[in-house]
């Protein structure tokens, strides 16, 4: 989506990507009747946010709210955290209802969902003629992780500030047990993207490769390779009796395989970065064990996954003058002292315990912090995604429950126990 009328483009930036438009066309300025009558800024934050404290979420937002309102006065902002405000794990490629009930400004989004909402005219890109909300923009992207920089960057316009990076992390006690590995990889929403994972392994990470490899696999044709490498690595988590609870659908409806690791009943879990939180807020003794933590591989190749980058966009119907307190916000949010409040969850409540919620932020700035150089997780969680490759920024939405039928079909066929119920009810 382009900004409707003549845009004049007085500076230029230099990111990795190339030159970046961070332009608007000129605005009058607000009378001080119009800024205290201003409709606060619609933030969406991350929905599946760990609630610390219990509370839904209140007692973060209204820390975030104080502390961004102090350091900007004059601005107002509403925060949710909330997954009916939310456009995580949508599948379609019309957004509007999505878009509609969210009804925010400033949206977290995940990057495999960027294309389709720039195609669909859902969002607009970050630009302002402030000199000051420029450089926050500038030093925002400059400040995020290497290889996550520029993959917001779409035709020389922002379009995705990223704020948090994601992977797939291998947890392991040494020396393991011989039970089967914990995870969930039966997800609609999870197969198609470890897929694309394990086809990158073996082939590349070209994005029009991987433009093909999702068109063929959605159109009936996976690849043989790749879905024997997928069984191969799938085949941990299968059992003495041959049921696999990572594939068939146990671990996705009873959601305990956090727990499990963290009980002992298993030495080898595959999770996300934050699971970590579960397993500690379940099993405080955890932290007295010897756990050695990877990236996970699902090619035959030892690569890691491709790594998800959530970030912030904008909403197309959100007025030009709130642009300047999005970028303001977006500053504010991925500031090493809000991003270490949250990942370490410094927003709990002093009569409750502290678990930090081991989020990744996707600022270089946060790995950095005392807090987390010494942490002995961090250590190990920063070196892997520091060095991986992310997803796509388009492609796989929309075309999930395909991806997933013919992959669970080829899967089915080498042996492996799978979950097709989805499949069976017609998608």
């Amino acid at each position: 989506m382009r900004l409707s009328g003549p845009c004049l483009i007085l500076a230029l930036i230099l990111l990795t990507a190339g030159c970046v438009s961070v332009q608007s066309p000129p605005l009058a300025a607000a009378s001080l009747e119009e800024v205290a009558e201003a409709p606060p800024l619609i933030v969406s934050l991350y929905p599946f946010l760990d609630d610390v404290n219990e509370d839904d979420h209140a007692r973060t937002i209204a820390l975030l709210t104080r502390r961004y309102e102090e350091k900007y006065p004059d601005d107002r902002v509403e925060i949710f955290i909330d997954p009916a405000k939310s456009l995580y794990f949508e599948n379609s490629l019309n957004l509007s209802a999505s878009f509609e009930a969210a009804d925010a400004d400033l949206l977290e989004v995940e990057q495999t969902e960027l294309d389709n909402l720039i195609a669909g005219g859902y969002i607009r890109p970050f630009a302002t003629d402030s000199q000051s909300e420029q450089q926050m923009l500038r030093e925002n992207l400059r400040g995020v992780v290497g290889p996550y920089r520029d993959i917001g960057v779409k035709g020389g316009m922002v379009y995705f500030v990223p704020t948090w990076l994601c992977a797939f992390y291998t947890f392991e006690r040494s020396p393991p047990g011989t039970a089967p590995m914990a995870a969930d990889f039966s997800s609609v929403m999870v197969l198609p993207d470890l897929y694309l994972s394990s086809y990158a392994s073996a082939y590349g990470t070209d994005p029009a490769l991987l433009d093909a490899a999702i068109i063929d696999a959605a159109a009936g044709a996976p690849d043989p390779g790749v879905i024997a490498a997928l069984s191969e690595r799938f085949s941990a988590c299968t059992g003495t009796s041959g049921e696999n609870l990572c594939m068939d659908g146990y671990y996705l409806e009873h959601d305990t395989a956090a727990e499990e690791f963290g009980a002992g009943m298993t030495d080898r879990y595959v999770g996300y970065s934050e699971m970590l939180y579960r397993i500690l807020k379940s099993n405080p003794a955890v932290r007295n064990q010897s756990i050695q933590i990877t990236g996970t591989p699902f090619g035959r190749d030892p690569a890691p996954s491709l790594a998800w980058v959530d970030g912030f966009v904008i909403n197309k119907h959100t007025s030009q003058k709130k642009m300047d307190q999005a970028i303001r916000f977006i500053d504010f949010y991925n500031s090493p002292e809000v991003k270490e409040m949250i990942a370490l969850s410094l927003d709990t409540d002093p009569a409750r315990p502290l678990v930090p919620r081991y989020l990744l932020p996707a600022s270089e700035e946060f790995y950095a912090l005392p807090s987390v150089r010494d942490d002995p997780y961090y250590r190990q969680f920063y070196p892997v995604i520091r060095n991986m490759t992310p997803f796509p920024t388009g492609g796989l939405r929309g075309s999930m429950i395909p991806i997933y039928c013919y992959v669970t079909d080829a899967l089915s066929e080498t042996g492996l126990d799978v979950n097709r119920q989805v499949c069976a009810a017609g998608g």
